[in-house]
């Protein structure tokens, strides 16, 4: 590929907009819709997670960014009464707060730091589980 025809692929690209990519994970009894991040919002997630000194903050971690930006489309983590509710002051502390069992925690944790494993594993459970009722059926 030539130099140019490269240039003119990411023009086109950055013209088209982005198309998100969502998986369904089930975490606390709820499906939660998870939007594949881009590299930009996982540096975004890992600055948010850092004070001015580059100390961790203690309130939240990278991985509580990364589930709120991904899941956000489908989620209203700013809702003031849910802030409230949770004594927190920032959308990034409610992550943990909110799925306190680490089951739930992880399987959106999961989503959003492997979202392509975790896709295969998800298409990969549909097929099984879509083959035993075809078999049950016949």
């Amino acid at each position: 590929m030539s130099n140019q025809d490269k240039l003119q692929k990411y023009l086109e690209k950055g013209k088209a907009g982005r198309k998100d990519d969502i998986i369904t994970v089930s975490a606390d009894g709820d499906d939660w819709a998870v939007r594949r991040l881009t590299t930009m919002e996982v540096r975004r997630a890992y600055e948010l997670s850092y004070d001015d000194n580059g100390n961790v903050k203690e309130s939240h971690n990278e991985i509580d960014v990364m589930i709120v930006k991904a899941t956000e489309h489908d989620f209203d983590w700013n809702n003031v009464d849910l802030l409230k509710s949770f004594n927190c002051t920032s959308k990034f502390e409610l992550p943990p707060r909110l799925l306190e069992n680490p089951n739930d925690y992880s399987a959106l944790s999961q989503a959003v730091r492997n979202f392509q494993e975790t896709k295969d594993v998800l298409i990969k459970e549909a097929k099984k589980s879509s083959s035993k009722t075809e078999k049950q059926v016949g």
